[in-house]
């Protein structure tokens, strides 16, 4: 046991000083150095200060990060790094680190302080050898005379005073046009409203469903559908009584207090009563049934469209006066309205 103790302490300063010499070599294989453009630099200007670090492939580079004030340097900004290989098999870390100086005379930088580490994780430090930046003055030597500040650089005026005028004018052309297109359109409209009397609609309707033949493809709910609102449509716009949302028990409660007459009645809830059976359940009439419903609803419109009144010397009797606004309110009712006939 003595002898272990003895010998392993030996043991690993002989494995130190074997690996010493190939740290050292490895960190002999990595230098650093600043460098910048030749030229003459004066007070303010950029100063692009150039970090190069060559090491071996594999190798980290950590750069630092300087603040804003780096000794008699003022750091404007840092690049970020960038390798490249070499054709010696190393490679090369490089940043531009842009500084400026604001006096005249002689500078050197800060000694600056690089980390490596190599493919092992092991950690280095290597130091880039101090720059000399001289900044030359901008006065001649002797020239003591005062001179007169410079004035105010002349910008070019532009005068934007007709662009202004042109969207005006522009802005206001396009409110007139569109003004005048809405107007165009309402005039337009109005010249294509529909003067048709109500039973010269419903008349014109009832053709356009019969020329349709809905019954012969069995599209019986559509053709009794369409008759029904159809004469649904000319009553209330004739009467001025609410038909439409109307069920037939209230349509036919309410028609007991217009000018129309108990057959005329009779045949409209008659025709509305076929309707929503034939709407409302699973009933298929026949197709010489449907399409006699369109003559029921052309005859109920011809008893009682207004008819003009006939003269005959000096007499002049009315045959079917309509009264002209509406007798009925929203809920169906009036008690007040009288009706001549």
């Amino acid at each position: 046991m003595k002898k272990i103790r003895i010998f392993m302490p030996l043991l690993i300063i002989a494995v130190l000083a074997l690996a010493a010499p190939g740290f050292a070599s490895a960190a002999s294989q990595v230098t650093a150095a600043l460098s910048t453009d030749t030229g003459e630099f004066t007070v303010g200007d950029p100063v692009m200060l150039k970090l190069s670090v060559t090491h071996p492939p594999g190798y980290q580079v950590i750069l630092p990060q300087l603040g804003a004030n780096w000794g008699d340097f003022l750091v404007h900004s840092q690049s970020a790094g960038t390798t490249v290989s070499n054709p010696d098999g190393s490679e090369t870390t490089s940043q531009v680190i842009d500084a400026r100086l604001f006096s005249p005379g002689s500078f050197t930088t800060p000694p600056l302080t690089i980390t490596v580490s190599d493919g092992s994780g092991q950690l280095s430090e290597i130091t880039a050898k101090p720059l000399s930046v001289t900044i030359a003055t901008v006065l001649v030597e002797g020239d003591t005379e005062l001179r007169d500040i410079k004035p105010q650089a002349a910008l070019p005026f532009v005068n934007y005073l007709p662009w202004v005028i042109g969207v005006g004018v522009l802005a206001l052309g396009s409110i007139g046009a569109f003004f005048f297109y809405r107007r165009r359109r309402a005039h337009l409209a109005l010249a294509s409203a529909d003067n048709r009397l109500p039973h010269e609609v419903a008349l014109d309707e009832l053709d356009r469903v019969e020329t349709l033949d809905l019954p012969k493809s069995g599209r019986f709910k559509e053709h009794y559908t369409l008759v029904s609102d159809c004469l649904r449509i000319y009553m209330e716009n004739t009467y001025h009584f609410p038909v439409l949302e109307r069920t037939t028990g209230e349509i036919k409660a309410n028609l007991k207090r217009t000018p129309v007459s108990n057959e005329v009645a009779n045949e409209f809830i008659t025709l509305l009563d076929e309707s929503d059976l034939v709407k409302f359940s699973k009933f298929r009439p026949d197709v010489e049934s449907a399409q006699q419903l369109l003559q029921q609803g052309r005859l109920i419109v011809e008893k009682t469209k207004p008819v003009e009144l006939e003269s005959d010397g000096d007499d002049q009797q009315p045959i079917n006066r309509i009264p002209p606004a509406p007798v009925f309110g929203e809920n169906g009712r009036n008690n007040q309205a009288e009706v001549t006939s």
